[in-house]
């Protein structure tokens, strides 16, 4: 009983926690990318979003998850500023948990930059920071860590790879894993405690601590398995990086060129025409790869040429001690 009163202790004391750390205002945001485009979206998430979002349409607020239509104006001047499609979140049904509402405006900078100053200047909201919007979600219960670090990978996904990686993440296959691990060894914790507070009692099946340690040591193989993979998604989300490294004039910078399909570095016959690190970014089989083109190696008397040199076997030791 003791113990099960410590345990609601502690879980209540992370909510707590959480209590503190979750924002109350209204925070708006472009949620699309800068630059012109035909769309942009900009978002809108808090207690004051139904607010903002009568205040620039002037009319009631549309149905749940239905686009809508509207023209939108300027609170203060009553100008109006763009027609675009309006979308309803009312929480906690939405990707924050809280009220969120969507401006699918067009996408160019005036017509951006005046949105935003409108939502600006309507009282209590504000801008949102680097993020925010997944911190709301995490905090709300909407993503997990797990799903966190997936959302922040599809987005910057490059390659196949990369996005197929990113989706099973954020889709929840490491946060089911780690559950699991979690749901196993809070069992085999239980059988320990109640071995320890009743097994006087006779009121404990014999062999629960065997199979307890059974447990923990299949859970201990399953980890040690999981992690011994030489970090193989680590290596796909940050990329491989290939330095080519040889004397001059044993075709280095040819091997980069017919690699990336350009002429990306100088190809001639006179030694030492490669002084400097030639980087080129390229997507082989859906693994992205950073291809680095480095002067030859040889004894010379050239000061550039010996720089190049000298960059050259300071990128092959940056890499060796990143994989030691």
């Amino acid at each position: 009983m003791h113990t099960l009163c410590r345990r609601k202790s502690s879980k209540t004391s992370v909510l707590l926690l959480l209590q503190q750390f979750r924002h109350h205002g209204t925070i708006y945001s472009l949620s699309s990318g800068f630059g012109k485009a035909g769309v942009a979206l900009i978002r809108v998430s808090g207690p004051q979003t139904s607010t903002a979002l009568k205040s620039l349409c002037k009319s009631d607020i549309p149905k749940p998850r239905t686009a809508v239509l509207k023209k939108l104006f300027d609170p203060e001047s009553s100008e109006l500023i763009d027609r675009g499609l309006v979308l309803w979140f009312p929480g906690p049904h939405s990707f924050t948990g809280e009220d969120v509402c969507e401006f699918h405006v067009h996408g160019g900078s005036a017509v951006i930059s005046a949105v935003l100053h409108a939502l600006g200047n309507i009282e209590g909201l504000e801008p949102a920071a680097p993020g925010e919007f997944t911190k709301r979600s995490f905090h709300n219960g909407k993503l997990d860590l797990t799903e966190v670090e997936g959302l922040g990978s599809l987005i910057h996904a490059e390659t196949e790879a990369q996005r197929r990686q990113a989706v099973r993440q954020m889709e929840g296959d490491l946060s089911r894993l780690y559950n699991d691990w979690r749901l196993r060894l809070l069992k085999c914790v239980a059988n320990v405690e109640a071995y320890i507070d009743f097994s006087e009692d006779d009121n404990v099946e014999e062999g629960v601590l065997d199979e307890a340690q059974v447990n923990v040591q299949k859970l201990k193989k399953e980890i040690v398995n999981h992690l011994s993979d030489n970090r193989r998604g680590e290596r796909l989300r940050t990329g491989a990086h290939v330095v080519i490294v040889g004397p001059p004039n044993v075709g280095k910078s040819s091997l980069l060129n017919h690699l990336c399909q350009r002429p990306a570095a100088i190809i001639s016959p006179t030694a030492g025409t490669t002084r400097d690190v030639v980087e080129t970014a390229l997507n082989i089989g859906g693994f992205p790869v950073l291809l680095s083109d480095t002067a030859g190696l040889r004894e010379t008397e050239d000061v550039v040429e010996r720089e190049g040199i000298l960059r050259a076997l300071n990128r092959c030791g940056k890499l060796y001690h990143r994989h030691v």
